[in-house]
C-alpha cells in the first residue's frame, strides 16, 4: 500500500539523510548497479546529479567526458585542456539509497536536488519546472 501524501513529505529529511550516509562508491561501468535506486553523483567529492533510471542517459552520466569537466570546472565558464591530460579522468562516484516505490524516488529526487542545489534528470520534475 503506498504511503500518504503528508506521510512521503515528513519522511524526506530522514530518506535524504540515509542517501548521504551511505557510501560513495566509484561507478567503473556504463551502468547502474540498482535500477531501483536513487542515485546522487559526484564528480571528485563535490555531488553534481541526483536521478534514478530510466530517467538518466548512463552512458553519457557514467563516461568521462569532456562536457561532463566543462560542466563541473568553473560554473561551465571554461573548457579544460584536454590535450595535456597525462591520465584518464577519475571514475564517476555515487551514493545511492535504494528505493522500491517510484513515487518516493520522484519525491526524493526534487528534495534532494533542491536541499543541494542540483538538476534533476526525472521528466515529470523537469516539466513542472519549467512549466
Amino acid at each position: 500500500m503506498a504511503a500518504s501524501h503528508e506521510g512521503r513529505l515528513s519522511a524526506l529529511p530522514d530518506l535524504l539523510r540515509r542517501l548521504l550516509d551511505q557510501p560513495l562508491r566509484p561507478l567503473t561501468k556504463a551502468r547502474l548497479p540498482d535500477s531501483e535506486a536513487l542515485y546522487l553523483f559526484y564528480h571528485d567529492e563535490e555531488p553534481i546529479l541526483v536521478g534514478s533510471p530510466p530517467h538518466i542517459d548512463e552512458v553519457r552520466t557514467l563516461s568521462p567526458s569532456v562536457r561532463l569537466a566543462q560542466t563541473v570546472s568553473t560554473g561551465g565558464l571554461g573548457l579544460p585542456d584536454v590535450s595535456t591530460r597525462d591520465h584518464a579522468p577519475p571514475p564517476m562516484a555515487a551514493r545511492w539509497l535504494r528505493l522500491n516505490d517510484e513515487e518516493d524516488r520522484v519525491m526524493l529526487e526534487l528534495y534532494a536536488a533542491q536541499a543541494l542545489g542540483l538538476s534533476v534528470s526525472h521528466p515529470r520534475i523537469r516539466a513542472g519546472l519549467a512549466g
